[in-house]
């Protein structure tokens, strides 16, 4: 009965994972946020040995990606870790979630900063 236990707690501790919201950016949200996009860039990690992060620069073309024919913004990032088998094995995954919105010309543009800053004084 004793080895059964303490077979049965190993199992439980080899097969049990954990995960870590590791860390949260966040831009300005626009007022409009008719189209919501999301995409998400994962990693798996043997020992801790992580040579290189260049899998989370897709996350910018991947959200550009799903915003052709505009521009994205309100964008909020999520860095997760989870570990697997007692941390010999991580799964690193980056989240990035924003709002297209359409594309607009400078004068637009430099009228919308021209609101912000007179509003700001």
């Amino acid at each position: 009965m004793k080895r059964l236990l303490a077979l049965c707690a190993l199992m439980s501790l080899t097969f049990s994972g954990c995960t870590y919201t590791m860390a949260v950016s966040q831009t300005n949200i626009p007022a409009q946020r008719k189209k919501p996009v999301e995409v998400s860039v994962k990693k798996f990690i043997v020992l801790g040995f992580n040579f290189d992060n260049d899998y989370a620069l897709d996350l910018t073309r991947k959200l550009q990606e799903r915003c052709p024919q505009g521009r994205v913004r309100g964008v909020t990032t999520h860095d997760t870790v989870t570990l697997y088998f007692l941390a010999f094995f991580w799964a690193r995954e980056v989240k990035a979630q924003g709002y297209c919105l359409p594309q607009q010309n400078t004068a637009s543009l430099e009228a919308e900063w021209g609101d912000i800053a007179s509003s700001q004084e």
